[in-house]
């Protein structure tokens, strides 16, 4: 495998609604651009990205995951995300070092939950932004009303740069409204072609619209815009670039990932507009304290940014990393800033979904993977000694859920936690603890799907068999009010016998307060050795 500079690489992180095709078009996009043989499907679990067993019985994707294509001298990193709600942490995590979104929207379903909630995300983080409308081949997909959807939620900025040919199973094609040229796809090959009488008017219209929003993107084409009324070909695609690349445009493109149609005018869209490293600094932070962005370069000191783990029974930790300066080589020995340790560097790959291929380096603003890291963890920093650099901590949401947990054999009492320790180091947002007062050992998530598939991971990884159960609730009692009690006692069996009758006065303390014990007892009447008893 070729090293590519930072110049030409792109890095994409897929992103949308479980069930929009995210998985499906990576798989498409792979297939097209010659990285691999087959078109794997998701229905048949041959995707490259969704490897794991459970991904494949589920056939959702329940974890982020690398692949890379070479298209035009470039190479693409893709980064395939979930969609579902219990797993959106690997997404934002994905964003954190992606050059731009690919967001995958359904043609049939619109904008759904999951969308809104990545797009804020990627709004937070300023991350570019891609549509794709995908699935435009199924019954009840539409353009129009997958538009009225974006706008209604994301405004007028998503704006087609593309018309379908044809819609449902009629859809067979694109119209490319930069270039004005029609495309038709069959058996994955594409033909180059003059757009069709009866789409000429629509095609005008919408090249007009997406004029004008190119225009009010940058002030200087606005002006160039009322002077001409329109712009020039160079002006259009130039302010296009620079629109997505300042996350003011949003151009939409129009595919259907199953059906192999309008995959590869996206991949050369990646290359046109989607902003190289280099173009696109990641955030860090100094050792003032300041916030500072790392330039893309690889003359500077070599640093990299984890960003996910993997817990794997075989390889041990497998540690996923974008590099933000200079060159990571293979056997180095590099600095974790964040936990203040030399880390030594064995073998670096690159991941095609579960497929390793060893490099000897990665070059700045490159993704890359490196096994077996002794103390590194998500969210560190490693980098040559003396680098003076930091990178804010992903955020993951905190546990909303927990259930009970118990072996099904005794043997497995003592592999439980080392088990969790290690998915607890690939999920970071589930979390396990023992109960104090129940002595139950609680795992929590994100929600029951999210237990249950921490659970099968427990099971198919580490042989670990453990059985969900509702957590015990230690109620308390308390005293709610001042109440008094009345004891006597009387025994007689000949002789003195014996006698005794007390007293005892209970009331609440304020809330938080210990016990107090307070004696009454007054002439004597109680000796004193039966105090300490009562």
């Amino acid at each position: 495998m070729k090293v590519y500079d930072a110049q030409s690489i792109r890095n994409v992180a897929l992103v949308g609604h479980s069930g929009s095709g995210k998985t499906q078009l990576v798989s498409t996009l792979l297939f097209d651009a010659g990285a691999v043989n087959r078109l794997g499907r998701v229905d048949e679990g041959t995707t490259v990205t969704d490897y794991d067993d459970e991904e494949i019985a589920r056939k959702h994707t329940l974890s982020a995951a690398l692949a890379y294509a070479e298209w035009n001298k470039h190479k693409i990193n893709f980064i395939d995300t979930p969609g579902m709600a219990n797993f959106l942490s690997d997404a934002r995590a994905a964003l954190r070092v992606a050059d731009a979104a690919l967001v995958v929207v359904d043609a049939v379903a619109g904008v759904e939950v999951s969308t809104e909630k990545i797009w804020e995300v990627a709004t937070e983080l300023g991350v570019p932004r891609l549509v794709a409308l995908n699935r435009l081949d199924r019954e009840r997909a539409s353009l129009d009303r997958s538009l009225e959807s974006l706008h209604a939620v994301f405004g007028r900025t998503v704006v087609p740069v593309q018309l379908p040919i044809g819609e449902e199973k009629n859809f067979k094609g694109v119209i490319d409204l930069v270039t004005m040229k029609a495309w038709t796809f069959a058996d994955g090959k594409a033909a180059e072609g003059a757009i069709p009488a009866d789409l000429q008017s629509a095609a005008d219209t919408a090249r007009e619209s997406l004029i004008e929003m190119v225009a009010e993107a940058d002030d200087a084409l606005m002006e160039k815009f009322f002077d001409a009324g329109t712009l020039t070909q160079e002006e259009l695609i130039e302010g296009l670039k620079r629109g997505v690349a300042a996350a003011r445009i949003f151009p939409l493109f129009c595919v259907s990932a199953a059906a192999n149609i309008g995959a590869q005018p996206i991949l050369d869209a990646i290359l046109t507009y989607v902003p190289s490293p280099i173009d696109r600094p990641l955030k860090a932070r100094a050792g003032t304290g300041e916030d500072v962005e790392i330039a893309t370069s690889e003359s500077g000191p070599a640093a990299a940014f984890v960003w996910k783990t993997v817990a794997d029974p075989f390889a041990g930790r497998i540690t996923m990393f974008r590099v933000l300066s200079g060159t990571i080589k293979a056997d180095s020995t590099l600095h974790n800033v964040t936990r203040d340790t030399p880390e030594r560097l064995g073998h670096i790959v690159l991941l095609q979904g579960k497929t390793q291929t060893n490099v000897p380096e990665v070059r700045a603003g490159d993704i890359g993977a490196v096994a077996k890291l002794k103390e590194t963890q998500t969210s560190d920093v490693i980098a040559d000694k003396g680098a003076p650099v930091n990178v804010p901590p992903i955020k993951f949401p905190e546990p909303v859920i927990s259930y009970a947990i118990e072996p099904k054999s005794r043997g497995d009492e003592e592999k439980i936690s080392t088990a969790l320790h290690r998915l607890q180091e690939e999920d970071p947002t589930i979390n396990y603890s023992r109960d104090a007062q129940t002595k139950e050992l609680l795992l929590a998530g994100q929600g029951q799907s999210h237990i249950e598939v921490t659970v099968a991971k427990l099971k198919r990884r580490f042989g670990v068999e453990v059985m969900l159960k509702l957590p015990r609730i230690p109620y308390r009692e308390t005293i709610k009010s001042a109440v008094e009690a009345h004891g006597r006692h009387k025994k007689q069996t000949g002789g003195h016998g014996q006698f005794g009758d007390c007293k005892v006065r209970f009331e609440p303390l304020p809330p938080g307060s210990d016990f107090e014990f307070a004696n009454d007892i007054f002439g004597g009447s109680i000796p004193r050795q039966f105090v300490p008893a009562i």
